[in-house]
């Protein structure tokens, strides 16, 4: 596991664990190493692979790059599963309050599971 996947699932754990403060610093943290790396085209093919797609699309993606389960997910977000299956699935339009528990759980902006950008 690399050092970025590494503080991906550190903030994943400071949320869940409610470490607030320290999640957000951790959240900045991998904005500006995924920004730094970007511009070197480091990130570059992991990036296209999550900006197209449906909601749902993008929503799998994110959650996988991450290594999480549907389920660990749903969790972390307090919602149910078949909330997530459904909104992976296509089957409902992801709302704005389910994307913001989503892009935080995930350390991505809302932005980027409804519209595919930052």
């Amino acid at each position: 596991m690399d050092d970025l996947e590494t503080l991906k699932r550190a903030h994943l754990l400071l949320g869940q664990y409610g470490f607030d403060a320290e999640q957000e610093a951790v959240a900045k943290a991998i904005r500006i190493i995924s920004a730094t790396a970007r511009r070197f085209g480091v990130l570059a093919d992991d990036r296209r692979k999550v900006t197209t797609g449906s909601q749902g699309e993008r929503l799998k993606a994110l959650r996988e790059r991450v290594g999480r389960t549907r389920g660990q997910l749903a969790e972390i977000c307090g919602v149910n599963l078949a909330t997530v299956r459904a909104h992976e699935n296509g089957a409902n339009d992801i709302p704005d309050e389910a994307a913001r528990a989503y892009a935080q759980a995930l350390g991505v902006s809302p932005a980027m599971i409804l519209y595919g950008s930052d």
